[in-house]
């Protein structure tokens, strides 16, 4: 703490004037500026705008560096650009493991001015979900390999903050299915296992348990899990899998609180916002009621941000500490006119950082239908609330083998 405090001294002489520090401010403001654009742009249907703006890059720096490639990784998913979303979200997953350490200098400057003049990390759940988008991306193009390396990456992530991913359990379904799809049946098992344990109720995994448990020669488990398959199974050979995104995840704001004369405590938060559960119905055939797993994406941000609050509170208040005695040794030595204008400097400096991903759903949910073999041309009504949220889909034709699985996603 000492030596933070003598840095803080050092870093906050009159030199650094109170224009020099605003300016730090409006630059780093810069690059939030485009992000905000960019993701205007893209909840206009305006992805390629979007794009765009995300590709002119961070105008500070690096520090909002990864938060571009997240962006953009979204946007070009969503264009079906599917490859270049895996490039740039491949991109991001070397950068946010780098990231994990920051430089002194960072800690230094961030003691007394701003957290934004650290680089972005992303939130847990926020690293999660870079694989989440890349289990998608590789399973939409076919590349399973690829897919199954990207599960084995996100379990890791989720081992590594059990806690706050918890209720993600849309990721946590697509792990299971990539280990599935290429036979993994004894990751699979686990991972739907536990699933089964922490939903509301087993019937969303049950069909994926039941044959599972049954190939593994698992009796019991078969016997524990059969009264939850669904009463009136929908018959099929091949299976189509449907990844749907439904509105938009909340701006983290700024949050303050202040001590007189000059003391400014802040830190970011998540407003809490209701998104109701996505309902579908297959139109073209009809389907009795299927099985879905979806996560509120929304939730589990607000959680995996509460998850950190202690390492922000503690970093907050060593930081009002080296404010209020640099301020304190600024007026001792060059008087109290110079005090004053570093305090009111420092004061508006102190920003909570609210950067974030803002492009990702509010609500991602997996629906699994099971098919025959042969041509299929499939319409979807899709209800997210009252009557007025209704949309019907009308997939592309697709034909399917036996054994196989057609993927498709949509954002609603």
């Amino acid at each position: 703490m000492m030596n933070s405090l003598k840095a803080g001294l050092s870093y906050c002489q009159p030199g650094l004037s109170f224009v020099a520090l605003l300016c730090v401010l409006l630059s780093l403001s810069g690059c939030a500026g485009r992000l905000n654009k960019a993701s205007q742009s893209f909840y206009a249907d305006r992805p390629e705008q979007a794009l765009e703006t995300l590709q002119k890059g961070d105008a500070f720096g690096n520090r909002s560096e990864l938060l571009f490639l997240l962006e953009q990784g979204v946007v070009l998913h969503q264009l079906g650009r599917y490859q270049e979303s895996i490039n740039q979200f491949l991109e991001a997953a070397v950068m946010a493991k780098k990231f994990e350490k920051i430089s002194a200098s960072e800690q230094l400057g961030s003691m007394v001015t701003s957290e934004w003049l650290v680089k972005y990390k992303g939130e847990y759940s926020e690293r999660l979900w870079i694989h989440s988008y890349q289990m998608m991306n590789f399973l939409l193009l076919g590349q399973y390999d690829g897919a199954l390396v990207e599960a084995k990456q996100a379990l890791q992530v989720l081992e590594a903050y059990p806690d706050a991913l918890k209720e993600d359990y849309f990721s946590r379904a697509l792990i299971a299915l990539c280990f599935a799809h290429v036979r993994e049946d004894n990751d699979a098992y686990l991972v739907y296992r536990k699933l089964a344990g922490d939903l509301p109720t087993p019937k969303a995994v049950a069909m994926d348990l039941v044959p599972i448990a049954s190939r593994l020669g698992m009796t019991d488990e078969v016997e524990k899990f059969r009264p939850y398959l669904p009463a009136e199974l929908p018959q099929g050979d091949a299976e189509l899998v449907l990844f749907i995104a439904n509105d938009r995840i909340p701006k983290k704001r700024p949050g303050n609180f202040f001590l007189p004369p000059s003391i400014r405590f802040s830190f970011p938060y998540y407003a809490k916002t209701a998104t109701p559960p996505l309902k579908l119905k297959t139109v073209s055939p009809d389907y009795p009621s299927l099985p879905l797993i979806t996560a509120d994406f929304a939730a589990v941000i607000r959680r995996s941000l509460d998850e950190r609050k202690t390492r922000l509170i503690l970093k907050e208040t060593a930081r009002v500490a080296v404010k209020e005695a640099a301020s304190q040794a600024v007026g001792d030595k060059h008087g109290d006119l110079a005090e004053v204008l570093l305090r009111v400097s420092l004061l508006l400096l102190e920003e909570p950082d609210t950067r974030s991903w803002q492009t990702l759903p509010a609500r991602m949910t997996l629906i699994r239908v099971p098919l025959p073999a042969g041509s299929h041309k499939i319409r979807l009504d899709l209800t997210k609330g009252g009557y007025r949220d209704n949309r019907r889909v009308e997939l592309p034709e697709f034909h399917l083998n036996k054994g196989e699985r057609f993927f498709y996603s949509l954002r609603f």
